[in-house]
């Protein structure tokens, strides 16, 4: 969100140049419409302002390249810009802290000096990292323990290294899980 907001600060100033009260009032115009859910009409009045600009003149040029900027950027986000429905919803709409949760959980186990990861492993690792840290790490055990007594049982060799990489769990192969050592009757109750 604040992305857009920036792109619309910095058009609003090649718009309106040394008009702070101008500028000011065409962002949270803007604004309104993103927050309202009405982003398709904001493209649509850009794409309609962008119109009102004369298409050789010298003094419009930098307006209708700041304007073609700013509504090809926000063309191709129009489904990603439902920020009403997110906030009817109390769901974040900046992406800070999807960015600040991404280097957190990626940053601090594969970012580290020295290191230098194929992306097959590195992706491996980061599944892991996201079990370890959503607190699923028992269960994720208990359905790999399982597995491996299922084949043992069966009379399958048991690989507990391997080149091929293994299909991570599901939350439905998860819950079979969580509900295999139980007796008939604690299944139900389980599920």
């Amino acid at each position: 969100m604040r992305h857009v907001e920036e792109r619309l600060w910095k058009v609003a100033r090649v718009l309106y140049g040394p008009e702070p009260a101008q500028v000011e009032h065409w962002v949270e115009d803007q604004r309104e419409c993103l927050y309202t859910g009405r982003a398709v009409e904001l493209v649509t009045g850009l794409k309609a302002l962008q119109l009102t600009l004369s298409a050789r003149a010298k003094r419009d040029a930098g307006k209708r390249d700041a304007l073609s900027d700013l509504i090809g950027y926000l063309d191709k986000r129009l489904s990603m810009m439902a920020y009403k429905d997110l906030i009817e919803g109390d769901m974040v709409i900046a992406s800070g802290i999807v960015e600040g949760a991404a280097r957190y959980v990626v940053g601090e186990r594969l970012d580290c000096s020295g290191m230098r990861w194929i992306p097959e492993r590195a992706e491996a690792l980061l599944h892991l990292r996201c079990i370890e840290l959503n607190g699923d790490w028992e269960r994720f055990f208990a359905w790999g323990y399982h597995r491996w007594l299922d084949q043992m049982q069966a009379g399958q060799r048991v690989l507990i290294r391997s080149n091929q990489a293994e299909p991570l769990p599901t939350g439905a192969s998860f819950e079979a899980t969580d509900c295999q050592g139980l007796e008939p009757s604690q299944r139900a109750k389980a599920a």
